[in-house]
């Protein structure tokens, strides 16, 4: 009966992993076909509240979790732009507007600005 116990008890810690390790933190959805090369995440601007002045395209929407994977840690805002601004820049984005955010995570709108 103790083997079968233990046997049990791995089976549930190995499938409590593998759910942890399928949860997201962060999130990129294309809104278009087209492919940009990589921006530097240095260069990426963020809007809050206003919007760029420069004619743009939107090219995804991206979001991460502002809590750790266990949701015991919050993470410091600094630490959720450079998230939203890596995957940006991963999609040949050049700024962030439209931010919101609810409970759990924050989302914005990635553009590119035209020539």
């Amino acid at each position: 009966m103790k083997n079968l116990t233990k046997v049990l008890l791995m089976l549930a810690l190995i499938v409590g992993a593998s759910n942890l390790q399928s949860c997201k933190s962060s999130q990129i959805v294309r809104l278009s076909n087209e492919k940009y090369e990589e921006t530097n995440v240095n260069d990426i601007d963020v809007f809050s509240s206003q919007k760029p002045t420069k004619d743009y395209v939107e090219i995804a929407k991206v979001s991460t979790d502002k809590f750790s994977k266990l949701g015991a840690i919050k993470h410091s805002g600094e630490t959720i732009n450079k998230r939203l601004k890596e995957k940006a820049a991963s999609v040949g984005g050049h700024a962030i507007i439209n931010l919101t955010e609810d409970f759990a995570s924050v989302s914005g709108t990635v553009i590119r600005y035209k020539k």
